[in-house]
């Protein structure tokens, strides 16, 4: 096995077994109840295994520790192994022969020795007891041995497309905006698409829940959304994938001005209408859920510290005047129930 990852799984505490064929090494660490199994494929010689014969070893790998004496030499007699979780890191320069095995088998993990990248699927496990960030700080350090040219090439195509997209099309709006006259004038802004009651109930322009998700009151409105977006947007969309994003994205920026026209049509106080802070929130809402569905964890996040930021945002705007906060209310709400309809990631276990 290659020194680095065998210095990384000893690091993680974890033993190594030497097994057939050559090229696969099994690293196992102890926890209460049973074993977590790492098994390391090294295909950079060309082997790699036939979904078939994969499947095969990873039963035998498995079988090797699931045993109620245990089957290792230093292994305490007599003392039961309940449970076994095992994953398979391929180790290759044939990410798309790889990819194969990953569509068609569980609990797998691409390495990419060509871009030094961890590369994992939307149906294969997010995390294993910690590793993904072990190894992605490796990435890092190998990365920084490339040239320059190679790393920025790389880290063009690591963005995340959409809300990158997003980000954009919102500056450039606004820029184009700038051009035709103050974009603090309210009525300016509701002569360019800003959503205002009247317009929806007298002339049914229904579209303006649409194209008011891209106007911005001033430039320190756009920044606010935008900072805040592209940091939240970003680990969401690398969650659920690209165009789910952009599905909670609108559905929460459209059902946020929903909310907000209904509550404006109730209590009488009716007042012209921008800006993504509604997508915005619905954003923060569906990195909620997913929090929520890996079991309140996730990469640092927790359950109740999105809980707690989303407290003080909206208690910062029932507190301040001229925000939309029906808008931000709906927009969370319609965020989360769009990514909990969409998003069926594996579960990470702790």
């Amino acid at each position: 096995m290659r020194n680095e990852w065998m210095e990384i799984f000893s690091q993680e505490g974890y033993r190594f077994c030497k097994v057939k064929p050559e090229e696969t090494g099994v690293f196992y660490k102890y926890y209460e109840e049973g074993f977590h199994l790492v098994m390391l494929i090294d295909s950079m010689n060309g082997y790699l295994p036939a979904m078939g014969q994969l499947q095969v070893m990873q039963e035998r790998v498995q079988e090797l520790f699931y045993h109620p004496v245990g089957k290792l030499q230093d292994f305490p007699e007599g003392f039961p192994v309940y449970h076994v979780e095992l994953l398979t890191i391929l180790l290759t320069d044939q990410v798309e022969n790889a990819k194969q095995l990953c569509a068609e088998g569980k609990n797998i993990w691409i390495y990419d020795q060509n871009s030094k990248q961890l590369m994992i699927y939307e149906n294969q496990p997010g995390d294993f007891w910690g590793l993904k960030n072990r190894i992605e700080q490796m990435d890092v350090q190998q990365n920084r041995q490339t040239s320059a040219p190679a790393a920025a090439k790389r880290s063009i195509m690591q963005l995340p497309f959409v809300t990158g997209l997003i980000a954009i099309a919102n500056i450039l709006v606004y820029i184009i905006l700038s051009f035709g006259g103050a974009t603090e004038d309210a009525f300016y802004m509701a002569s360019r698409g800003a959503m205002y009651l009247e317009f929806l109930t007298i002339n049914h322009q229904w579209w303006r829940l649409l194209t008011a998700i891209f106007l911005h009151f001033g430039v320190a409105h756009l920044m606010n959304n935008m900072v805040i977006f592209c940091c939240v947007g970003s680990r969401l969309e690398k969650y659920i994938g690209h165009w789910k994003m952009a599905v909670v994205y609108f559905a929460a920026g459209i059902g946020g001005g929903l909310l907000s026209y209904i509550m404006m049509l109730l209590s009488g106080n009716y007042a012209v209408s921008g800006g993504a802070s509604g997508a915005v929130f619905g954003v923060i809402g569906g990195l909620l859920w997913v929090v929520i569905y890996h079991r309140g964890k996730l990469e640092g996040m927790t359950t109740k510290g999105i809980l707690i930021m989303i407290v003080l945002s909206l208690y910062f705007g029932f507190t301040s005047i001229g925000v939309d906060n029906w808008c931000h209310v709906g927009g969370m709400l319609c965020g989360f129930l769009a990514t909990l309809i969409l998003y069926h990631g594996k579960r990470q276990k702790y």
